[in-house]
């Protein structure tokens, strides 16, 4: 009885090593694309900090004019829009 159950757990180990042949992977742990979404996402920051260096930039020579602030806010927002709606 013990022989058979060996042998028919042996039968099924191989069965299952033939029809599902175990591939091995050629970037384990990393993809190949992780590399150009992290630069991707590198190029966002940057585009997010001189927006608001842009930001910073207008408020720090902004003379009280309302048209000029508008004007500015308008831009911004839409600039805003922008890179939030960005398809990557």
């Amino acid at each position: 009885m013990n022989r058979i159950i060996c042998s028919l757990i042996a039968t099924g180990a191989a069965a299952l090593a033939v029809a599902s042949p175990a591939q091995p992977e050629p970037n384990i742990g990393r993809k190949p694309s992780s590399r150009v979404g992290y630069r991707w996402q590198r190029a966002s920051d940057r585009q997010w900090r001189e927006l608001e260096r842009a930001r910073h930039a207008f408020y720090a020579r902004w003379n009280g004019n309302p048209w000029e602030r508008a004007r500015f806010e308008r831009w911004y927002g839409r600039r805003c829009e922008e890179l939030r709606h960005r398809a990557w």
